[in-house]
């Protein structure tokens, strides 16, 4: 089933919606998610969300001063959806 979800990512060409994949391969998207999870941990997927997450990380170098309330809160942070990226292999 891992196989085949990776299959329908390459083959989707760009941005797939996690219900859409869900429906498409007849998988609950909380499973789904779980899977997606797994393949970003075995370095088969990259999981852009936590790239993001390490980047914001200077989001409390106190650029907005004390008046700060973090990330969860910030106005200037849109929460977008979590995504995932097929990582290029690098021909050595």
């Amino acid at each position: 089933m891992l196989k085949q979800l990776l299959v329908e990512i390459k083959n989707s060409h760009g941005t797939i919606l996690l219900n859409d994949l869900s429906r498409k391969l007849d998988i609950d998207s909380s499973s789904l998610e779980g899977m997606l999870t797994y393949l970003a941990q075995k370095g088969h997927l990259r999981d852009d969300d936590a790239e993001l997450a390490s980047a914001s990380i200077e989001c409390f170098s106190g650029s907005c001063g004390d008046s700060c309330s973090g990330m969860a809160a910030c106005p200037f942070i849109a929460k977008m959806p979590k995504t995932y990226v097929i990582p290029v292999q690098s021909k050595d």
